[in-house]
């Protein structure tokens, strides 16, 4: 226990005003939940909160972190030491932001009631909060910039939630309204168990 409060504490000193911006955007989505929940009956616009927002934020603490890699000459010097808390770094990231977004998950329980999560829709949820666990960092180490990772998953997650998956004919990950048939939910299962594949194909071959 001290080893891993002594690993959050080292992070937050690394990583400064960084390091409380993923929180910071959970009370935000918070407020954003409850205002569409006061002037809208749609139930699904409080869970595009959750689903387009606060997941998505959810992986960025580890890409932050991992980004040292990728300064010059800190790679082979680092590299060793990446790879031996590289599971420590994932499970206490994904417990600690897992629990935030479980509470606003219980937050759209509370305003949409218990009957909104349908089997279907929890196990979309889960698997989408895996892809973003690992994508930004499954980008990060192909592009080698920051920057670019930053661009590349927010563009298509903006766009994503902007124009509620009717933009371009990409992959969607993203569920904004009630399935009305089983394509319509088998699609986004599947282009997130691609897309969680290549991540940890893509972390394997660098960490391995």
């Amino acid at each position: 226990m001290n080893k891993l409060i002594h690993l959050f504490k080292f992070d937050a000193k690394l990583l400064g005003y960084l390091y409380s911006f993923p929180f910071v955007i959970y009370v935000l989505c918070m407020l954003l939940m409850l205002s569409f929940a006061a002037r809208s009956n749609d139930p699904f616009m409080p869970y595009i909160v959750v689903q387009g927002i606060a997941v998505p934020i959810a992986g960025w603490h580890i890409v932050f972190l991992y980004n040292s890699l990728y300064e010059e000459g800190a790679t082979e010097t680092l590299l060793p030491y990446y790879r031996k808390v590289f599971f420590i770094d994932i499970i206490r990231y994904t417990v600690s932001h897992g629990t935030f977004v479980f509470l606003l998950v219980g937050l759209t329980v509370w305003l949409n009631g218990t009957q909104f999560f349908t089997v279907p829709l929890i196990i979309h949820l889960m698997m989408l909060f895996v892809f973003y666990q690992i994508v930004g960092l499954a980008v990060l180490s192909a592009v080698k910039s920051l920057d670019v990772a930053l661009a590349i998953i927010a563009m298509y997650t903006f766009m994503e939630v902007a124009t509620q998956g009717t933009f371009m004919p990409w992959p969607h990950v993203f569920i904004f309204r009630e399935p009305v048939d089983s394509i319509s939910m088998f699609l986004p299962l599947f282009w997130l168990v691609i897309g969680i594949f290549l991540s940890v194909a893509q972390i394997w071959r660098t960490f391995k």
